[in-house]
């Protein structure tokens, strides 16, 4: 078994199921968590639009203005760059742009036949000049020669521009296309793929010195964990923003090479970056949020901020209030403001120590799964009991985790740690379970064999209670169910020992499924009869409702034997009757010293085995008696059959047929009211009525056999009822 639980662990490393890397990506956060946040060494800065800058300058969205002053004095401080986490999609126009844009058109459609108006012209020009507020924060963000700016990649279906809208979008960002991309322009490599994009409006766009996308790339789970350095839009590659700021802090451009199935090689002068084959790397974050220094764009803007502060940094700009939306999941606790994403990316490829995950830690990983299921599989056999190898299981689990905490604290290295873990579970738990189950062999084959002759529910109540086995027995409430086989003299007759015992097994195997299904207990076999009971050891407060539901069970699998046993000859003849009855009995231990069964005695038992009897007479499937269907919840449909006196019992009992677990249909209703109303013409002694009733029941159903019963007996009888007539009828046999 040890064996077999190490192939399987084997399997599941190769196939990699979705609810073990979920719980590896826990275990990797938890390995963040416990590493702990480290320092920030490299010039990265967030310049954040927080809550003081937004109460000091005016909500979101600022004038673009404000933000053009904004990149003016991080230019003036001497920013190695500035990163915008922005999207200026649409223009920006004050009211006064229209109304001086309106006066120099007026202006100058007159100055063609006067030029008086030019020096007014020139004026109108300059003022539009001082409120084109994206010509503002264009010309700031050309001037400063080290910007770059963000724009979105939409990756949904759902999302997707026209395929003219994007041809029409995509010069717009040539500035973040790759300068060498030696990359199959169509392949099967996972790359982050546009289907739309929504950027900065043209005069805003050209005037960065590199843009790159802001598009996230989330873990099933929603945690952001890698970060895409590369996406492909239509035949072309292009940069994040965190690797634009990049390119401008080095002054190179980024050379992309791969093949068909991924890319091989994402580099930047002689920087070449460990991505995956899609170009996303391992975020290496460097602590919860605010690791980073953050700087309030408003202490900026107000001039409280000493220039030094900004001297030879690399400055992203981004909003980190949290009604401004943005916010990221990520290993450590809290949630990140998207530019506080973007900055640790940027750290990672300015200091060279992204998480490495690494096709050749795959034999590794295999071998650790090997090796840790050959422990166990050795030592655990040799171990003296179950808390000698629970510890030896619990020390190797330890080695693993510790082994995988070190690499990755100290190298930066994803080791995955779930599938070993995994094997060391499963390996355990078979390999223990295999060695407990042979030293509870012997007493599980004692227990089955004293199954055969009780209940498993009376096993197990004298295995887990203090339940003495001695003879005796109680006087409970409970209900019976009897069943025999239709014919079965002449059923066996002709087909044999042989058939014979074949049918019945398939058929007593079946009953007894449908038995314990209902929580009864199968008391025994009579040759082809079962009688089973509810309510007794256990106690059950529905036992008359349980035992009609594997009544009508029984009825159902019977009816559907042949088809499902087209093998068994004789298995299209099989019918059963079924009598029911709830009464109190004794109930226990009944036997003498050398033998006893769990089983029942009482009038109840008897009475109960006649009503099966009677299911011959009456031609029903299942008769039960009215102390078990005044139990009945209302979902049960049922119909009065007789009163009748069996033979030993001086007491009447008026019996049921038991139809269904339903609601009567129109046309089962019309011919139940029919017998209805013969029964009680049948009663009162109007047999003319009630053969009027019950022949129209018999039309109705086409045949009734428990109407066409009742007009035999009234025919038997010549035709009017004996004097004197009390309606109830006696069987003088059993």
């Amino acid at each position: 078994m040890g064996w077999v639980a190490l192939g399987g662990s084997i399997l599941l490393f190769a196939l990699h199921p979705w609810l073990l890397d979920r719980a590896e990506y826990a275990l990797l956060d938890a390995r963040f968590r416990l590493r702990g946040p480290v320092p920030v060494t490299s010039p990265v800065v967030v310049v954040a639009i927080d809550a003081a800058s937004i109460d000091e300058f005016g909500r979101w969205p600022w004038r673009r203005s404000l933000l053009a002053d904004l990149v003016d004095r991080m230019a003036e401080a001497g920013v190695l760059a500035i990163g915008l986490d922005l999207v200026f999609s649409e223009n920006e126009t004050p009211p006064a742009a229209s109304a001086l844009r309106l006066a120099r058109g007026v202006l100058a459609g007159q100055s063609a036949s006067s030029p008086k108006f030019a020096g007014e012209i020139a004026s109108l020009d300059r003022a539009l000049a001082q409120v084109d507020t994206d010509g503002q924060l264009a010309g700031s963000l050309a001037s400063s020669g080290r910007a770059a700016l963000g724009y979105f990649f939409r990756t949904s279906p759902d999302e997707a521009d026209t395929p003219e809208e994007l041809a029409a979008r995509l010069p717009g960002i040539r500035r973040s296309q790759v300068s060498v991309a030696k990359v199959p322009s169509e392949g099967a490599a996972p790359v982050l793929t546009c289907t739309g994009l929504e950027t900065n409006v043209p005069v805003i766009q050209q005037a960065g010195r590199r843009s790159g996308f802001l598009s996230a790339v989330a873990d099933p789970d929603g945690v952001i964990r890698r970060a895409a350095l590369i996406a492909r839009c239509e035949d072309s590659y292009y940069i994040s923003l965190a690797l634009a700021v990049y390119e401008i802090v080095r002054d190179q451009r980024t050379v992309l090479l791969g093949d068909a199935h991924r890319l091989r090689e994402v580099r930047v002068g002689d920087q070449n970056f460990p991505t995956d084959e899609g170009g996303k790397i391992l975020i290496n974050f460097r602590g919860p949020p605010e690791t980073f220094p953050r700087i309030s764009a408003g202490d900026i803007l107000a001039g409280r901020l000493a220039p030094e502060r900004l001297a030879g940094a690399i400055a992203l700009v981004g909003p980190t209030e949290v009604g401004l939306g943005d916010r990221q999941s990520a290993p450590f606790p809290g949630v990140f403001p998207g530019v506080e994403v973007h900055a640790n990316v940027l750290d990672n490829l300015l200091m060279g120590d992204v998480i490495h995950r690494e096709d050749k830690w795959i034999v590794t990983e295999l071998g650790l799964i090997v090796l840790a299921g050959l422990l166990l599989i050795f030592f655990i056999p040799r171990t003296t009991g179950i808390l000698m190898s629970f510890v030896f299981a619990g020390l190797l689990a330890a080695c693993l985790v510790a082994l995988a905490g070190l690499a990755f604290a100290l190298f930066g290295v994803w080791l995955n740690l779930i599938y070993p873990l995994t094997t060391v579970f499963v390996v355990y738990l078979a390999v223990e379970a295999t060695r407990s189950l042979a030293v509870e062999a012997r007493g599980r084959r004692i227990r089955n064999m004293f199954a055969t002759y009780v209940p498993p529910s009376v096993v197990k109540q004298l295995t887990e209670g203090d339940t003495e086995l001695r003879l005796g027995g109680e006087t409970r409430t409970l209900t019976m169910l009897f069943s025999d086989v239709r014919n079965f003299t002449a059923l066996s007759e002709r087909l044999g020992a042989e058939d014979t015992i074949r049918l019945m097994n398939r058929y007593l195997a079946a009953m007894t499924r449908v038995i314990f299904d209902t929580e009864g207990t199968l008391d025994k076999y009579i040759g082809d009869a079962v009688m089973a009971f509810w309510g007794a050891p256990l106690p059950l407060k529905d036992h008359a409702e349980r035992s009609c539901r594997a009544a009508v069970a029984m009825q159902r699998e019977v009816g559907g034997f042949a088809d499902r046993h087209r093998d068994l000859p004789g298995s299209e003849d099989l019918r059963i009757g079924i009598g029911l009855h709830t009464a109190a009995v004794v109930v226990g231990n009944l036997g003498s010293d050398l033998r006893f069964d769990y089983t029942l005695i009482g009038d109840g038992v008897n009475l109960c085995s006649r009503l099966e009897g009677l299911t011959k007479v009456y031609g029903t499937g299942i008769l039960a008696s009215d102390d078990l269907v005044g139990r009945l919840p209302a979902s049960f449909l049922t119909r009065e059959i007789d009163e009748i006196r069996v033979q030993g019992r001086r007491g009447a009992v008026v019996i049921y047929e038991v139809l269904g677990e339903r609601a009567a249909g129109a046309e089962e209703a019309a011919w139940l009211e029919a017998y209805a109303a013969g029964l009680a013409h049948y009663r009162a002694g109007r047999w003319e009525e009630a053969r009027t009733a019950l022949s129209r029941a018999v039309a109705g159903r086409g045949e009734d056999p428990p109407s066409s019963a009742l007009l035999a007996r009234m025919l038997d009888l010549g035709g009017v009822p004996p004097d004197p007539w009390s309606g109830v009828w006696s069987f003088d046999t059993k």
